[in-house]
């Protein structure tokens, strides 16, 4: 019996990581890519726990900023970590599962803070959402605040693999503005994006402008084992009806809009 051809989009993997980075549109065919690619998902992963000894491999603001096309300085490589990158490369092999089991890594001030809401029992760190905000051709962390003209970009922590992710911001009257999946057309009724599993921030491919005028915003993270439609959680919304089941997570963080 015949082993399985490695799948070609590897490549695009390793330069995903690399000085160099992709283009932005090699980028969005990777992100595309990797949710239903075994393959390619792991060797992402082995990538990850590899940034956790390089620090010169770029972290998730980085590896967003280039996919969105936007300047990102390089970093310089260490001689201490370069010759501990040997070792690195072979602890990696030994320990990669289809779930990592290493603690996940906190990028110190681009982690926002917010509630999460859940049903059934959590093992483990929940899942999270990054939120950056895109200005003067940079990503930065929000840090609970944005300006009106900002675009957001978004990464995601998914350690249990829930494969659903639905991201949406709604004002204090209670509207709702879609960012994952986009809707544009209201004859339409988009599902939720698939995620894959990772204990590290993964990259969305869009920054996205609303035009939110300014006040107090809360942003939600939906992170669901079914699919759900635009439409049934606006509607549950208008209920008060719970968005998330057993083993389900949402996610909740407070955003200002300023003028």
């Amino acid at each position: 019996m015949s082993s399985a051809t490695p799948c070609d989009s590897t490549r695009l993997v390793d330069a995903h990581f690399g000085r160099r980075g992709l283009p932005p549109r090699r980028e969005r065919a990777l992100r595309e890519h990797l949710p239903g690619c075994a393959t390619c998902r792991a060797r992402y992963e082995r990538h990850l726990l590899l940034a956790e000894v390089d620090r010169s491999i770029p972290d998730a603001r980085e590896r967003l900023a280039r996919g969105l096309g936007l300047a990102a300085a390089p970093r310089t490589r260490t001689w201490p970590v370069q010759l501990g990158l040997a070792f690195a490369l072979g602890l990696c092999a030994l320990v990669l599962v289809p779930r990592l089991g290493a603690s996940p890594t906190v990028d110190e001030g681009f982690t926002p803070r917010g509630g999460t809401e859940a049903h059934g029992p959590v093992v483990g760190p929940p899942p999270a959402l990054e939120v950056y905000r895109v200005r003067d051709g940079k990503a930065e962390p929000t840090n609970g605040s944005m300006r009106a003209d900002d675009e957001l970009a978004f990464a995601y922590r998914n350690p249990d693999g829930l494969p659903f992710l639905m991201v949406f911001a709604t004002d204090m009257a209670g509207q709702v503005y879609w960012y994952y999946p986009s809707w544009t057309d209201p004859d339409t009724s988009p599902t939720s994006v698939l995620t894959q599993q990772s204990e590290h921030p993964l990259e969305l491919p869009d920054a996205i402008r609303h035009p939110l005028p300014p006040g107090k915003f809360s942003l939600h993270a939906l992170f669901t084992r079914a699919p759900l439609s635009v439409h049934e959680v606006e509607a549950r919304l208008a209920r008060r009806e719970p968005l998330v089941g057993e083993g389900e997570h949402m996610t909740h963080l407070p955003l200002l809009v300023q003028p």
